[in-house]
């Protein structure tokens, strides 16, 4: 990275002073109100302001609201539960984020002895929302993300997936299980990345077939999840797209782990993604491997590795295009300035000319 630019100081001292001054300085917790025949409804949300400073080659210093999404949920019954989340979108629009019923068909109260199989509960969704592959859809909003950067395998392959489908999941003392079916690979505004391209259309003169006829119109896909204790969880995870003439155009593969204690977290996560873009099929598969350490209440600690191979078609936020594999670490750190607020920075040191970026954020909850 080049030495910047006395202008390029100045706007990252800039970036910095604002970005520290926009957190509110009192905040509520989520409002819980009485709704239709008494029945709870609480609203919440998160928004974050991003200032993102890049090499002073590049010369592309800016501010962006990087996720703003107003959630409502409310208790139909003990065992319905329905939510809405209004979410601020990449194309500076206001579209549905989430929209779903989640009804509870089993819930274990008793005692453990008398539950030989281990099954805590089990229930069915129906709507849209975050489709859970892999371990990114958890921390898929940014309050709960320690970094403020979205991993590159993440951004290029399924891309934060949210979409429109049912969900059947089951929670055990063991693991936990969620099988799904969705319409195609549809992916959230929320997560703020460019636009996800089309497919190519195949060469002249293979049966007519163009770029429509591979876009995946439905999905279908599960994860599991292998609980070993309560520190360490395996999962794999499997989905698979058709289009309307049931031909399978796209394929996922991921495989994940966490481990934590009382103060550092583990997470790493690989994926592979095979679809039909051309005459030949693409495959491009990545991984990050990200560490966090909590120094004190108030203070934590992340590193991120991440790696990426494609074969051309990748699309990097704030359009940086590398050539061949990107390859990338960042670190940062984080201040709580209250339970529902954080000061987050980072800085990534990436390969290919000039894509050397430092962010600083502020994430507030309500």
């Amino acid at each position: 990275m080049q030495p910047a630019t006395a202008t390029g100081r100045a706007t990252l001292i800039m970036i910095a002073l604002v970005a520290g001054v926009a957190t509110p300085f009192s905040f509520t917790p989520a409002q819980v109100t009485s709704g239709l025949q008494g029945t709870n409804v609480t609203v919440s949300g998160h928004f974050d302001v991003q200032a993102v400073g890049r090499n002073a080659e590049v010369k592309d210093n800016n501010f962006t609201i990087g996720q703003f999404a107003l959630d409502l949920t409310a208790d139909l019954n003990p065992r319905v539960l329905s939510a809405v989340e209004i979410a601020y979108g990449v194309n500076d629009d206001v579209r549905i984020g989430q929209a779903y019923v989640d009804w509870t068909l089993y819930q274990w109260n008793g005692k453990p002895r008398y539950n030989p199989l281990g099954t805590v509960s089990m229930g069915v969704m129906a709507g849209q929302f975050d489709v859970p592959f892999g371990l990114d859809w958890r921390d898929y909003a940014s309050i709960d993300r320690p970094l403020v950067s979205v991993p590159l395998v993440i951004s290029n392959t399924h891309r934060g997936w949210n979409d429109l489908g049912v969900e059947a999941h089951a929670a055990l003392t063991w693991a936990n299980v969620s099988v799904f079916a969705v319409n195609g690979f549809g992916t959230s505004p929320t997560l703020r990345l460019p636009e996800r391209p089309a497919p190519t259309s195949l060469i002249a003169g293979s049966d007519n077939i163009t770029a429509s006829d591979l876009i995946p119109s439905e999905a279908f896909g599960a994860r599991f999840g292998l609980v070993m204790n309560q520190h360490f969880e395996f999962g794999t995870s499997f989905a698979a797209g058709y289009t309307d003439k049931n031909a399978q155009t796209e394929r996922l593969f991921g495989v994940d782990l966490t481990g934590k204690n009382e103060s550092f977290e583990l997470k790493a996560e690989f994926i592979n993604h095979q679809r039909n873009r051309t005459v030949a099929k693409e495959s491009v598969f990545g991984y990050y491997l990200q560490g966090m350490y909590t120094i004190n209440p108030q203070w934590f600690a992340v590193v991120r590795a991440d790696g990426f191979n494609g074969d051309g078609t990748e699309v990097y936020p704030f359009a940086l295009r590398p050539t061949g594999t990107m390859l990338s670490t960042s670190a940062g750190a984080g201040y709580r300035l209250h339970p529902n607020a954080q000061f987050r920075v980072e800085y990534q040191l990436a390969e290919g000319k000039s894509n050397d970026t430092v962010f600083l954020q502020t994430v507030v909850g309500f």
